[in-house]
């Protein structure tokens, strides 16, 4: 994996910071696994609600946004009492679907933990299948791809996924 910088990363949104809780400990001390998913998961819904799909728009417009598959990579441990932040980027789109990378920056040590790369589709809540994004929010995630896509360094991906 190439070697992402921290103020390359800050280049992005912020979408949350968390410091992390006693609950989100494992047996072996630190922040257990199912919490890097869930920590992605509030980073995508800034982003969702960023490009306008935010839960009203999705109950007005009965859609939804289901993950198809997801990789994760741990780096650096995440400690409980520790604070992180989540920074998102769209690394491809198609009429349905988006494909994004997370980044999971431990602030409180100043090192990445990891990264969460992940496929999602738009679904018709009526059908529960996948549909085209409206036009207004393709629009807006064509415009954040484009930004993305001008950044000078290239999204970590694993190379097996794409939208």
């Amino acid at each position: 994996m190439q070697i992402i910088t921290l103020e390359q990363i800050r280049q992005l949104d912020k979408a949350t910071t968390r410091t992390i809780p006693e609950l989100f400990r494992d047996e072996n001390g630190h922040m257990n696994v199912q919490y890097y998913v869930h920590l992605f998961e509030g980073g995508v819904w800034h982003l969702l609600q960023r490009i306008g799909m935010t839960e009203d728009y999705l109950q007005a417009h009965q859609m939804g946004n289901f993950a198809l598959e997801q990789h994760l990579r741990y780096l650096a441990e995440i400690h409980i009492g520790d604070t992180v932040s989540v920074y998102v980027r769209v690394v491809g789109l198609s009429p349905k679907r988006q494909h994004i990378i997370g980044f999971i920056v431990n602030d409180t040590r100043e090192q990445l933990a990891a990264t969460v790369e992940a496929v999602g589709m738009n679904i018709d809540m009526r059908q529960r299948r996948g549909a085209p994004f409206p036009k207004d929010v393709k629009a807006k995630f064509d415009a954040l791809l484009e930004m993305h896509s001008k950044l000078d360094w290239d999204a970590p991906i694993c190379g097996l996924m794409q939208a």
